[in-house]
């Protein structure tokens, strides 16, 4: 079932959903529709909330360094 069409099953707003995310409604209607791709930063989490893409989402203090050795766990 496409993202846009799970919203609609729910009841909810993409707004919502943003906001339950913290992130801008923007980024969740770009990703949506294809203008981002979802790489990094709210586009990543995202994509990987929604099931677009296989990822981790990670805490905000957990440092780029840290991630990328796998010590983010």
């Amino acid at each position: 079932m496409a993202a846009r069409q799970r919203f609609r099953r729910v009841g909810r707003s993409i707004n919502a959903f943003a906001r339950d995310l913290r992130v801008h409604p923007n980024t969740v209607h770009e990703i949506l529709s294809g203008r981002k791709k979802g790489l990094r930063g709210d586009a990543h989490k995202v994509a990987v909330v929604l099931g677009l893409k296989e990822g981790e989402i990670l805490p905000d203090e957990v440092s780029t360094v840290d991630a990328v050795k796998g010590d983010a766990a």
